[in-house]
């Protein structure tokens, strides 16, 4: 599943570029197919309900599928549950978070660890 909602629009205020989902519409289905084809500069991946520990628990889904070592891009874990899945005060933050990892040398990481780390 891709960024949907207002993800694409705060991807969009951080510098980055949405290659799936609309703002306002709800996340759309994404096939491995499509992303593979798509090859991103960066995936963050942030499940919805899903603690910064759980995502690196349930790695291995993306991780053991065909291809994902020819993926050239730099890959980051989230706290979804915490940041990205949820309106509220925190969309803050979570726009904090895509502009530290889009742009690390503007940026100090001040949400690395409790919000995001590198894979």
């Amino acid at each position: 599943m891709a960024a949907g909602n207002w993800t694409p629009e705060l991807i969009e205020m951080a510098g980055g570029r949405n290659l799936f989902g609309e703002a306002g519409r709800h996340s759309p289905w994404l096939t491995w197919e499509e992303l593979t084809a798509a090859d991103p500069d960066v995936i963050i991946l942030a499940p919805c309900g899903f603690s910064l520990e759980r995502t690196e628990q349930e790695l291995y889904w993306m991780t053991n599928r065909p291809g994902w070592n020819n993926l050239r891009a730099r890959v980051y874990l989230a706290d979804g549950n915490q940041y990205f899945n949820r309106p509220g005060p925190r969309v803050v933050e979570t726009q904090r978070i895509l502009a530290e990892i889009l742009h690390p040398e503007r940026f100090e990481p001040t949400l690395r660890g409790p919000g995001w780390r590198e894979l």
